[in-house]
């Protein structure tokens, strides 16, 4: 009987099972991929947001979370020794709306007391030459960078190895039974997992597990799937710091984000769709991708372009991250609708866990 069983290795699953392995708990991590962070954590833009990105009405616990896994990136990185670019982010305006909105964002960032510097186009273009002569002008985020968040859950997963915790690989989890003494867990692979607690971080998964465990879920899984393109690291110098559009109500917009490894992603589109597992890009996003790029820079180098992909996003019919105990089986431990901001909150989600929903302090 483990303390606690983890469904689902990205990197929220990987952490919680970093922030526990720090306690005298039996705990073992169930992953369906042959390797960890292989669905959503690496096909997602790699991006610790600025918290100024993620204001409370986006979501109350997503403000508060982001904001802590944020201040714990900037040392976190550092301290693992994870590939990262400390680069900053400008949210570019083109239009007087845009710019009216942009005024707005920083008033609310001043009001949090958090870091937004406004600058001018004159100013801009001295930075990134490339930015598009229809900028009228910026924010600047310093708290904003970019991380390997597959190299990161890897570094982690070493540190929980040696700290106890059993990883199951390339398992799938097929049933959930409710027992008396807690749950048991039966896989694909014909091994039997039981535990006092199961904590759901299965991503796009997680109604499905849920499902397992509940009769009626309190959220339902939306996914929507998110397109880009990737130039190659000859060209990382088109861009120094990562590009936001001024954001729109639902979404963040499509993005130029640079990468440690020098390559550059521009994306994601946001197209919600039904199929939990159809990664597809298509000719239809990949056009979205350059329409909107093309209003933040000029001269994008298209034919360049070395790879694209798409990943699923586990966004729910809610607004907020769902984190909490199962309101039938307390036992079992919802951490659902992590769609972004979930790279940044991911630390402070293990924490919040720990802290807030198993009282572990």
């Amino acid at each position: 009987m483990q303390d606690f069983v983890i469904v689902g290795g990205g990197v929220v699953g990987t952490f919680i099972a970093f922030e526990l392995s720090k306690y005298n708990k039996t705990i073992t991590l169930i992953e369906k991929e042959k390797d960890l962070a292989t669905v959503q954590t690496r096909h997602n833009s790699a991006l610790v947001h600025s918290p100024v990105m993620v204001p409370p009405n986006k979501g109350k616990l997503k403000a508060k979370l982001a904001l802590e896994g944020n201040r714990a990136y900037q040392t976190l990185v550092e301290t693992l020794n994870i590939p990262h670019l400390k680069n900053g982010a400008y949210v570019l305006a083109v239009n007087d709306d845009e710019m009216e909105r942009l005024h707005t964002l920083q008033e609310a960032a001043i009001e949090r007391n958090l870091n937004a510097e406004r600058i001018g186009p004159d100013a801009l273009r001295q930075k990134e030459k490339n930015i598009s002569p229809d900028v009228r002008g910026g924010l600047f985020l310093k708290d904003a960078m970019t991380a390997d968040t597959y190299a990161l859950c890897q570094t982690l997963e070493q540190i929980t190895l040696s700290n106890g915790v059993t990883f199951k690989k390339a398992t799938r989890i097929r049933d959930i039974r409710v027992t008396e003494e807690g749950f048991t867990l039966s896989s694909d692979t014909d091994e039997t997992f039981r535990a006092k607690h199961v904590i759901n971080a299965a991503g796009v998964q997680a109604e499905t597990i849920a499902r397992m465990v509940e009769k009626t879920p309190r959220y339902t899984m939306k996914p929507h799937r998110g397109e880009y393109m990737v130039l190659p690291e000859s060209q990382r110098h088109f861009v120094n710091a990562t590009l936001f559009p001024v954001p729109q109500h639902d979404t963040k917009g499509i993005l130029v984000i640079p990468q440690p490894d020098g390559t550059i992603r521009l994306g994601p589109t946001s197209t919600y769709q039904t199929s939990l597992d159809d990664a597809s890009v298509t000719s239809e996003g990949l056009d979205a991708i350059r329409s909107a790029v093309d209003t933040l820079v000029s001269n994008v180098p298209y034919e360049t372009v070395e790879t694209t992909y798409a990943g699923i996003r586990s966004t729910i019919d809610q607004d907020d991250f769902y984190i909490g105990r199962s309101h039938e089986h307390p036992g079992f431990i919802h951490v659902a609708g992590i769609d972004s901001p979930g790279v940044t909150s991911a630390p402070a989600i293990a924490r919040y866990v720990r802290e807030e929903i198993l009282k572990l302090k």
